[in-house]
């Protein structure tokens, strides 16, 4: 029989005769521990591990993620000089130490001013730490070869987005559009470094066996259809182009408004290999039999289930949603999965329900 990873991208690549596939995106870990329990199996606290026992109890094929824009801009806690309001956080610039501080009540979502990149000043740094990415190479090496190895055949690994438009999650998120309006040069280089450091760090990992390399950017509610075709699918063409060009596939992550890209052809522009997360309202608005149908057939699909109701639904209504999905999208290449990841608190009944339902609805 073959493997889950194989399996896995048997069904990308549209191999004839493979078999579906059911792939929860990235379950929280307590969601595993909670599902493994109720399964009567044991919890050794390694999520790799654990995940693994599920997926081979129920039969799904796992997908693991990587981190990759942390590999650019490597930032670590300075342990002595933090306290019990604020995590300092130090990288090593060529100019010196780089230091943030971010709140540990807030956490770095919940405060602006915890983000590295504040004035057009910070610009040159960030584009000199990227430009460095390089140096590291045995390290970042070390870290790809052994996550292939902790997953080996058992699953897919998908690298993490390294967010060229979102500035490699250095800047904050609700201040990008500031950001571009006042210091558009220096935004700009910003991307464009990025964009090179990704390229080194995709290359790295398709090396040593990395399943999907990945790029992400906003969904409408974030965006507009002329800032995705200015900014975003520029990268999205040229990071997919360096993929396909090396032999390696190229996965798209997207989990909110996607409706009018999708249905106007600008995911078909830059040719992924892999499309998530089609979601439905109300995390996202898409229909999936007309999203679908809207997406060039060479794509494969993955997602759709509504996260709230695996959560918050009955196992009769997580089974009847998943039910839909598997009818929707039949006669094309889908992974059956979630509409992002699986949330904390999802109760195992439900997972199980998910899981099962489209095992043996796809079958």
């Amino acid at each position: 029989m073959t493997s889950p990873r194989q399996r896995f991208l048997d069904v990308v690549r549209r191999v004839p005769g493979a078999r579906p596939v059911v792939s929860p995106f990235l379950p929280h870990a307590d969601v595993v521990r909670t599902t493994l329990r109720t399964l009567g199996l044991p919890v050794t606290g390694d999520l790799v591990d654990d995940e693994v026992r599920l997926a081979r109890a129920l039969d799904y094929e796992p997908m693991f993620m990587t981190a990759c824009h942390d590999l650019i801009f490597p930032w670590k806690e300075a342990v002595e000089r933090s306290d019990g309001d604020w995590i300092v956080m130090e990288m090593r610039a060529p100019d010196g130490p780089w230091v943030r501080r971010v709140s540990r009540r807030l956490g770095e979502w919940g405060d602006d001013a915890g983000f590295p990149v504040k004035t057009e000043v910070d610009y040159a740094r960030l584009v000199a730490v990227a430009d460095r990415v390089a140096d590291r190479e045995p390290e970042i090496r070390a870290y790809f070869r052994d996550w292939r190895a902790r997953v080996g055949e058992e699953g897919v690994i998908v690298i993490g987005h390294p967010h060229v438009t979102w500035m490699g999650y250095q800047v904050s998120q609700r201040n990008l559009i500031f950001h571009e309006l006042d210091y558009r040069e220096a935004f700009h280089r910003g991307m464009d470094a990025i964009y090179r450091a990704a390229r080194f760090v995709f290359a790295v990992a398709m090396e040593e066996g990395i399943d999907f390399m990945s790029e992400s950017c906003s969904g409408l509610e974030m965006t507009s259809p002329k800032d995705f075709d200015r900014l975003d699918l520029p990268y999205l063409e040229a990071l997919s182009a360096f993929t396909h060009a090396r032999g390696g596939l190229f996965w798209y992550h997207n989990c909110g408004l996607t409706r009018r890209l999708i249905l106007s052809g600008r995911f078909n522009r830059f040719a992924p290999d892999v499309v998530e997360t089609l979601a439905p309202p109300p995390e996202g608005d898409n229909d999936l039999a007309e999203s679908r149908r809207a997406l060039d057939p060479a794509i494969c699909t993955k997602g759709n289930l509504s996260l709230l109701l695996l959560r918050d639904g009955t196992p009769d209504e997580v089974a009847e949603a998943t039910r839909e999905m598997v009818a929707a999208t039949r006669g094309f290449a889908h992974i059956h999965s979630t509409a992002d990841a699986v949330l904390t608190g999802t109760p195992p009944e439900n997972f199980i329900a998910f899981v099962r339902t489209a095992r043996e609805a796809a079958s």
